[in-house]
């Protein structure tokens, strides 16, 4: 995998789970239905860029190995809240959805360090 492709895989993966955060965020506004059929899809969405970003960290040095592999099990938890507040009700459901949208954001987090460190491993360009 060439550094370019490296560096646009590594991008993506950070704008795809800023977006996932941000999705996460606007479902508490939604109706409850509604709410737990979007928590299914985003629990989907969120084990499949723990799969990406699992396959990524192959290929990085090891501070951007280890914020990878740090956003891979902040999605790979936020998943399982996400399935965990499509199956709740009430107060119950907040609570999961909370959960979910903070182990995105800290997803996010790690993500940015991930690129942040790729970006001073191949130094300026």
């Amino acid at each position: 995998m060439s550094q370019a492709s490296v560096k646009e895989a590594l991008d993506q993966a950070h704008e795809r789970a800023q977006a996932f955060s941000k999705k996460l965020q606007s479902l508490a506004a939604e109706d409850v239905a509604q709410t737990r059929a979007d928590f299914e899809k985003a629990h989907a969405q969120a084990q499949e860029l723990a799969n990406n970003i699992k396959t990524l960290a192959e290929h990085q040095h090891a501070e951007t190995k280890t914020q990878l592999k740090e956003a891979q099990t902040a999605l790979e938890e936020a998943a399982k809240r996400a399935k965990a507040a499509a199956d709740a009700r009430g107060a119950e459901l907040k609570t999961k959805a909370g959960e979910a949208r903070e182990r995105a954001k800290e997803a996010v987090q790690h993500l940015a360090e991930a690129v942040r460190a790729q970006r001073a491993a191949n130094g300026p360009k």
